[in-house]
């Protein structure tokens, strides 16, 4: 894809706590990070996915017959089947079913289009003291755009803000960084090799990049709290020490429960939920945890 277009998953609107006021949340796709307990995995990967709501399918064929790359197969058993390898993303299938039970994930627009669709927006900017946010999946993928659209943005005296798990080259960061006017950074896990297990990655590049961002523009880190993945108090404590190494920079920290919101978003891509039995944890857990990020002497706060 060209760098003048970006590949978006969606668009929220009226969001409150991804930055300050109400804001416009831009959902890229793509990601570098296979992180277990993804609440969004249809943002995951930087193509069109269709997905399939079994509970509204009515089984009539007429997704099968519009798809012009026979992807779509159709059994009394089991319903409606998509072959992802030859899925072409075209959307026809989404645009025949006369039921709804189809959604295309993936859509191409300019940093123009894309500004002008916020831009809808620019009231409740203005009157809450918001702006926009570009999350995803993740921003840093599509740098060259979303440098550009944050950039528009920031002439127009939109208030900027990215969510990044930190994991690209520093180059890009940098460039992205120059108009962004807040910066959500996520840090999954302090050891390396649990990083790894629990991302896909390791979390060398990312720790390096979270005191970049720190040493030019104000941040928050938050911290998704995950039972059994990185809740230990000994993890939890190794990340208030690390961000309270990160200076005046730093907003607060910011614990995020784990939920399962994201469950039915992987069996309508047809993907396997591996947390599907671990539970949020209780109101409790995160106090206690909360407490121990403030003994390191820096702002903490529960998220939503």
């Amino acid at each position: 894809m060209k760098a003048s277009q970006g590949f978006i998953s969606g668009i929220e609107r009226f969001a409150i706590h991804d930055g300050p006021g109400i804001r416009s949340l831009v959902f890229m796709k793509g990601c570098p990070l296979r992180c277990l307990w993804c609440s969004s995995p249809q943002t995951q990967n930087p193509f069109p996915e269709v997905l399939y709501d079994a509970a509204k399918c009515r089984s009539c064929g007429t997704c099968a017959c519009a798809c012009s790359a026979q992807a779509m197969s159709l059994s009394e058993e089991g319903g409606v089947s998509i072959n992802k390898t030859q899925c072409t993303g075209c959307g026809a299938c989404v645009a025949a079913c006369p039921n709804q039970a189809l959604e295309l994930a993936g859509k191409s627009v300019s940093p123009e289009e894309l500004f002008n669709e916020i831009h809808k927006d620019s009231s409740f900017h203005r009157r809450s003291g918001g702006g926009v946010t570009v999350g995803g999946g993740e921003p840093t993928m599509q740098h060259e755009f979303a440098t550009k659209f944050l950039r528009k943005a920031q002439q127009l005296y939109v208030h900027t803000a990215i969510e990044t798990c930190g994991y690209v080259r520093r180059e890009r960061l940098e460039m992205l960084l120059q108009h962004v006017d807040l910066v959500y950074f996520d840090l999954k896990h302090m050891d390396a090799l649990a990083h790894k297990e629990l991302t896909g990655v390791s979390n060398k590049r990312i720790l390096g990049n979270a005191r970049l961002v720190s040493s030019s523009n104000p941040l928050v880190i938050r911290i998704p709290v995950v039972p059994g993945c990185n809740d230990s108090d000994e993890n939890i404590l190794a990340t208030g020490r690390f961000a309270a190494g990160l200076g005046r920079n730093l907003q607060w920290v910011e614990l995020l429960p784990y939920h399962k919101i994201g469950a039915q978003t992987y069996r309508r891509l047809g993907r396997q939920y591996e947390l599907g039995d671990v539970e949020p944890p209780d109101e409790g857990t995160m106090i206690r945890l909360k407490g121990i990020v403030e003994s390191c002497g820096v702002k903490a706060q529960i998220g939503a």
